[in-house]
């Protein structure tokens, strides 16, 4: 099979556009990106190592959000046989520049590279919000422009006031040699995420002790390795809710959940909503009228 290569622009205006991103791990293109077009803030759907050049190598993943600036070119190495499948955001320079004043008053606004870091983890409002969006825009071309814009704003706010909260307070020197012990953890987890896989194994596997793993993984992060390994299951579970015509419980179990009841439990604690309201707001295709993306919305502010 031919392998795949693909941008597609969903929707565009003056002020931002959305996309999506697919690129098979075999096609020529994968291991160095072209020069990207657009400020703009991608979301992964699939695991990806990503080096820009000027930080450390990080994975890609549902976790996280990259950055990414205008005329910006990346390596990309494979996790996994998915490739880099991700969907992504642009935003108007000057509407960058101002985002960033409010947060860095110092920024230098002549500067081609705005974007102070790579990426950023990001919550699962934020994930949740950007995916209805893309949803919504991909199945509905007459879908109001000012809205869509005022949510694309209200997102890239939302990213930056992460970076802001990842980044205050006093820097504590962090060891390359435990962020990439970190990395390689990460990689795991973004691999196998819907497996059993004991503490001990991922800690052999990246050869760590597992206090040490554990402490470095949380200090790193901010999480647990139960956080995040969970976290990747439940963003996961918004693909295959929207693009698969299996049950709730196929989902659930395919995602390593015990059962429908484990798993509509912790999707609600995650994203504030039953799996059911999801896939009902998807297939609406509409956000007026949709109480689930209300809500979101209204978390979001």
């Amino acid at each position: 099979m031919r392998a795949r290569f693909e941008e597609r622009v969903l929707f565009t205006s003056g002020l931002v556009r959305i996309g999506a991103f697919r690129c098979d791990p075999d096609h020529p293109s994968f291991p160095e990106s072209a020069p990207i077009e657009n400020y703009c803030f991608w979301f992964p759907r699939t695991p990806v190592a990503i080096e820009t050049g000027h930080e450390s190598v990080f994975v890609a993943n549902p976790n996280v959000a990259a950055l990414y600036n205008r005329s910006q070119s990346y390596g990309r190495r494979a996790i996994g046989e998915h490739g880099d499948n991700s969907d992504w955001f642009g935003v108007d320079r000057a509407l960058v520049c101002e985002a960033l004043r409010e947060r860095w008053p110092d920024v230098d606004h002549d500067a081609e590279r705005l974007f102070p870091v790579s990426h950023t983890s990001i919550d699962a409002t934020t994930y949740l919000l950007q995916r209805q969006l893309f949803e919504v825009v991909k199945a509905k071309p007459e879908v109001d422009a000012l809205e869509v814009e005022e949510i694309v704003v209200l997102l890239l706010d939302r990213v930056l006031d992460r970076v802001v909260d990842t980044r205050g307070g006093a820097a504590i020197p962090i060891h390359k040699q435990h962020r990439d012990l970190v990395v390689e953890a990460e990689r795991l987890l973004s691999q196998r995420f819907d497996e059993i896989i004991a503490l001990h194994a991922i800690a052999a596997r990246v050869g760590a002790s597992v206090y040490h793993l554990c402490r470095t993984f949380r200090r790193i992060t901010g999480l647990t390795i139960l956080q995040y390994r969970n976290s990747l299951r439940l963003r996961a579970s918004l693909e295959r809710i929207t693009e698969s015509s299996h049950t709730l419980t196929d989902v659930a179990i395919g995602l390593g959940f015990a059962n429908h009841s484990h798993f509509t439990r912790a999707f609600r604690r995650e994203f504030r909503q039953r799996p059911s309201e999801f896939r009902a707001t998807c297939h609406t295709m509409s956000f007026a009228g949709t109480g689930a993306l209300d809500a979101t919305l209204a978390r979001g502010t």
